[in-house]
């Protein structure tokens, strides 16, 4: 399953991310959740810093929030690349005003389609700890790699099977069966599959000229030869988004 299909598969399906994410947290010894809410391509935003889309963000009824992500290239930065993920939830859910107990559980987890530490296991773990008593230091925030590769008869094992599978009679688990024969085996499900993933190619296109634009920005601007508003009407961008990226090219992060 591809992170495209992945997204369409999911979109407004709680029962079905659920199930995902009680395979995972069953074997790795999490307590179990239900599943309020799914969002699927969700943007969070960072006041003028980074902004990342999650593949798809569930809230349960504790308001905990359990981000998962489908990788199919593991890079090296991919560790850096889960705080930052983990930490975009915390600013996006905390409230003004609200005192840090408000903070709720945070699960970021990545299905990564090699193994990520290749050792074998179906899922690596990642909890902050205390390093001189080597205890926990319970600050509510979880990171998790998934073994896209792995196959064992456990709960990991079977949902990553269920992963690999192109149609709904090789599928163990009986929801996400249901699911793939909505899209496979009914003109309604083929229909909503290709119009979903037409959409998303063209926000995909349009959001890829858009960092063209930026990039031939901050050129034009580092070379100093062309004010602003004259920028401004080559690369058609707006003139506050030129000065945002003037200023982070005099003060880069």
């Amino acid at each position: 399953m591809d992170d495209i299909f992945f997204e369409v598969f999911f979109k407004d399906q709680p029962q079905c991310i659920e199930v995902v994410i009680h395979e995972i947290f069953k074997q790795l010894g999490y307590p179990l959740v239900k599943v309020k809410k799914v969002e699927v391509q969700k943007n969070l935003n960072a006041l003028d810093k980074r902004t990342v889309r999650l593949d798809a963000l569930a809230v349960d009824e504790q308001g905990n929030h359990i981000n998962i992500e489908v990788q199919r290239v593991v890079s090296s930065n991919l560790e850096r690349r889960a705080r930052y993920y983990s930490a975009l939830l915390d600013t996006n859910s905390l409230e003004k005003n609200s005192d840090f107990s408000s903070l709720n559980e945070c699960y970021v987890i990545f299905i990564t389609e090699k193994d990520f530490k290749r050792k074998g296991l179906p899922a690596y773990q990642i909890e902050r700890i205390c390093v001189q008593d080597n205890t926990h230091f319970r600050d509510g925030t979880h990171i998790i790699f998934v073994n896209g590769e792995y196959r064992g008869e456990d709960p990991i094992g079977k949902l990553m099977h269920d992963f690999s599978c192109k149609g709904a009679d090789e599928m163990k688990n009986e929801t996400l069966a249901e699911r793939m024969r909505f899209f496979k085996e009914t003109k309604m499900g083929q229909r909503e599959l290709s119009g979903i993933e037409l959409e998303m190619a063209e926000e995909a296109w349009a959001e890829g000229w858009a960092q063209v634009r930026a990039e031939m920005a901050a050129k034009l601007i580092r070379l100093g030869q062309m004010p602003l508003e004259a920028i401004a009407e080559v690369v058609d961008l707006p003139i506050e988004r030129l000065r945002e990226i003037k200023k982070n090219l005099s003060h880069p992060t």
